[in-house]
């Protein structure tokens, strides 16, 4: 698997204010772990950013620190009004019901003005407030994020290579959420993995990631969970039981 060009993202990430973390539908807890994780680490270098599912996340994902913030759409869903070259006219900007219960936006001009010329007006629906989009295998690309600069990844161990290469904050948080991914991936170091993985693992438990306990007994060998112990014969057998009556 070729490593991400850290480079480059360097270059898109520095010149960017604000980020989007694009998971498609379904997707692998890998990616969740891994985007979960930038977030974490973007947020903390005072770049805001939003992770964005086209579903719901089941509980499998709950124990990822930041499950709960992802978001099942992406961009702003306002109207947004432009007054171009008219904005040092406008005195205030109010609204009210009418009679039908229609909504009316009043733009009030300063007085000795001309007046609003409604022919100039902008009107954008929703919008993207971000500079960068960090796609994941399989997301769709919001119309809205078209022309924004994009960047791929694939999962919790590029996402670690690129955080640690550039010297990016990887708290115990994000360090345990790609650690999950990384076992998650390789069936807990049994496939896929090269020497490239094992040096991503150590990297995150020295930034203080915490195993999940992710054994399943049902893959022990028999006989190692020691069974319950069969009641006696006469377990099930009625009991009659005397006492002492007191008068």
């Amino acid at each position: 698997m070729a490593k991400p060009d850290t480079n480059q993202f360097k270059g898109l990430l520095d010149s960017a204010h604000s980020v989007a973390v694009l998971l498609p539908k379904n997707p692998s807890f890998d990616a969740v772990a891994a985007a979960l994780s930038l977030k974490l680490s973007f947020d903390q270098s005072g770049k805001p950013t939003t992770v964005a599912c086209p579903e719901a996340l089941t509980v499998e994902f709950h124990r990822l620190v930041g499950a709960d913030s992802v978001s099942s759409h992406f961009g702003s869903r306002n109207l947004v009004i432009t007054f171009p070259g008219q904005t040092e006219i406008v005195d205030k900007v109010s609204y009210n019901l009418d009679d039908k219960g229609e909504l009316n936006l009043v733009i009030t001009p300063k007085p000795g003005t001309a007046g609003i010329d409604y022919k100039r007006l902008n009107f954008v629906s929703g919008g993207s407030q971000v500079d960068l989009a960090i796609v994941f295998p399989g997301a769709e690309i919001p119309e809205i994020l078209a022309q924004t600069k994009q960047f791929a990844l694939t999962g919790s161990e590029d996402v670690a290579i690129v955080l640690e290469t550039l010297k990016l904050p990887i708290s115990s948080d994000a360090a345990s959420n790609l650690l999950a991914g990384v076992e998650k991936v390789t069936a807990n170091f049994t496939q896929n993995t090269t020497v490239d993985t094992f040096e991503v693992a150590a990297v995150l438990m020295r930034r203080g990631a915490r195993r999940h306990d992710t054994a399943n007994p049902a893959s022990y060998p028999p006989g190692s969970i020691p069974a319950a112990p069969e009641p006696s014969p006469d377990w099930y057998s009625p009991k009659v039981f005397s006492g002492t009556t007191v008068s």
